[in-house]
């Protein structure tokens, strides 16, 4: 896969290559930005990653 690419291409990407369905859900969450190297995909992944693995906030009453 060549660079830059969009979000869109890194899903349509994966999803020739059989990526699992979380991975795609992984991708299709990530910023449509333009990705101008693999670190820059793995950054928005493991940021994204994180942001889910935080417990959610109390709801104030």
């Amino acid at each position: 896969m060549g660079y830059p690419v969009s979000r869109d291409d890194l899903v349509k990407f994966a999803e020739g290559k059989q990526a699992s369905s979380d991975f795609l859900d992984l991708l299709r969450g990530i910023p449509e930005l333009e990705y101008n190297t693999p670190d820059d995909v793995t950054r928005e992944i493991e940021r994204l990653e994180s942001e889910r693995a935080r417990p959610p906030k109390p709801k104030e009453h």
